[in-house]
């Protein structure tokens, strides 16, 4: 966004709406009612599809093909067998290879923002989110979108604004075609959103116009000297996968350290693609190839940042299978960490808004997705649990208000969101620096913090983060793992 004139804007108050918000609030926060009032979902009746067309809170259904799930876990964790290997799954008790534990949960089907017509421009933050995994999910299932409850909170200050801040939560669930509940889900979003004066609005509102964010890509990018992937190959070379010998719950101690895993440098950005709770396009880690000296030898060292390629850029760029890029034709779908979600919604006033712009391929550095750190910190989570672990819960946030401070915009903080680095004793003070781009390295370390025994299974608690090879922190979160007992031999 173009430099911002305060005078262009109306001032705002808590809870008072112009003649451009009233309305639609209202019907926003009317929808929002009816989902709190809807009680429990009768699941059955839901994948049965003979609940009445107008129930408040139904969201997408989602098939669930064997060439997605392929596709993404190959990308993130080629080396995991339980993902990749259906013989080895099966030997484990599951019915086929698992899908990445956050497929289906889609942030922003279930985050229904503030009005699109409600205002002229936006600027996100304080995404925290949390998703609990109860069952797998297997290629072939049928996932079903149910909207829980969805919070607005005004934080606008009491003597007006050119910003309205609204704090945004939404719970949901996520079902199969069974009707067991695969995830509860909880996202966190601040939108600050502005509204011109009369006769300040530009006549074409486009992406530029619309969207404001922080300076993310003043940030330098890092040149990959020698050093550097000596460093990283020394980091790739000491991983460790628990694989198939269990790690006893008995075993671990508070205060242990996983092992860093090393995904990256990222070189081209994800495309957000609803409704699967992973985007599509990106690239993959070339860990194997770059410690391959005979592919290695052969690839393209790239001059302005020294990372290496290979050559076609299909074999590092995987094709999307199922047609799934046809989301971004329609920029139906986003990532409420770089865009508005909802512009689907929207009237013609806002129709020449493609959101997907911001993660368009350029010459210039882009904002990495805040799930695809989620997707590194499982690689990083599955190596050390071991296949017979269990990934319950994982939580993570970005653009937290010093982060966003840092970098020149400045809001009201959501006491709502988890601070995760200060269960490690060493984080302490320390939060995250910066926003993933793409060229950034994502170094994935993790702390256990607390161990317990809940209903007789046994459960330990990680915070984790990434940092990029100069120790800029862009995102952090926090897991809960089930792992076996030794007394259960």
């Amino acid at each position: 966004m173009a430099n911002i004139n305060p005078d262009d804007f109306v001032v705002l108050y808590p809870g008072v709406y112009t003649k451009q918000e009233k309305a639609l609030v209202e019907k926003y926060l009317a929808d929002n009612k009816a989902i709190e009032e809807r009680g429990e979902i009768d699941v059955q009746a839901l994948i049965k599809g003979t609940l009445p067309k107008d129930t408040p809170g139904l969201g997408p259904v989602l098939k669930v093909t064997e060439a997605m799930v392929r596709y993404n876990n190959e990308k993130y964790d080629p080396e995991n067998p339980v993902l990749n290997d259906a013989a080895y799954a099966k030997k484990l008790g599951y019915k086929d290879i698992l899908a990445l534990p956050c497929f289906g949960a889609h942030d922003d089907s279930f985050m229904v923002p503030y009005p699109p017509d409600a205002r002229d421009t936006l600027l996100v933050s304080q995404l925290n989110h949390s998703v609990n995994i109860y069952k797998p999910v297997y290629p072939g299932d049928t996932l079903y979108m149910v909207f829980n409850s969805r919070h607005l909170t005004d934080l606008t200050p009491t003597e007006g604004s050119i910003y309205r801040h609204v704090i945004i939560k939404s719970t949901g669930s996520v079902y199969n075609q069974r009707g067991e509940k695969v995830n509860d889900v909880v996202f966190r979003v601040m939108e600050s959103l502005k509204l011109y004066k009369e006769g300040k609005r530009p006549a074409v509102m486009g992406f530029a116009e619309f969207w404001e964010s922080a300076e993310w890509a003043s940030r330098p990018a890092h040149y990959y000297t020698d050093e550097d992937w000596k460093y990283i190959k020394d980091l790739w070379s000491k991983e460790k996968r628990q694989g198939a010998q269990p790690l006893y719950w008995e075993d671990v101690q508070i205060g242990d350290k996983p092992t860093w895993t090393v995904d990256g440098p990222v070189i081209s950005p994800l495309i957000p693609t609803a409704p699967y709770g992973l985007a599509t396009g990106g690239s993959r880690t070339l860990k194997r190839e770059i410690l391959d000296p005979a592919i290695f030898k052969n690839m393209i060292r790239g001059e302005h940042d020294g990372i290496y390629r290979l050559q076609n850029e299909a074999d590092y760029v995987p094709a999307v299978p199922d047609g799934a890029a046809g989301f971004l034709d329609n920029a139906i779908s986003g990532d409420s960490n770089e865009i508005d979600t909802a512009d689907i919604h929207k009237t013609d006033s806002s129709a020449d808004i493609n959101t997907a712009d911001i993660h368009k391929k350029t010459e210039n550095r882009g904002p990495l997705l805040n799930f695809l750190g989620r997707e590194f910190a499982e690689r990083h989570i599955f190596n050390w649990m071991g296949d017979h672990g269990w990934l319950a819960n994982i939580r993570w946030g970005i653009m937290p208000v010093e982060s966003m401070y840092a970098y020149g915009k400045k809001m009201p903080l959501n006491k709502d969101c988890e601070y995760f680095l200060k269960n490690v004793p060493e984080m302490k003070g320390k939060t995250i620096t910066a926003h993933g781009m793409t060229e950034d390295l994502a170094i994935v370390k993790s702390y256990v913090y607390d161990k317990y025994n809940r209903d007789g299974e046994y459960f330990v608690d990680l915070t984790w983060w990434i940092e990029t090879i100069e120790g800029d922190i862009w995102l952090a979160g926090g897991a809960t793992v089930k792992l076996p007992s030794s007394k259960m031999k």
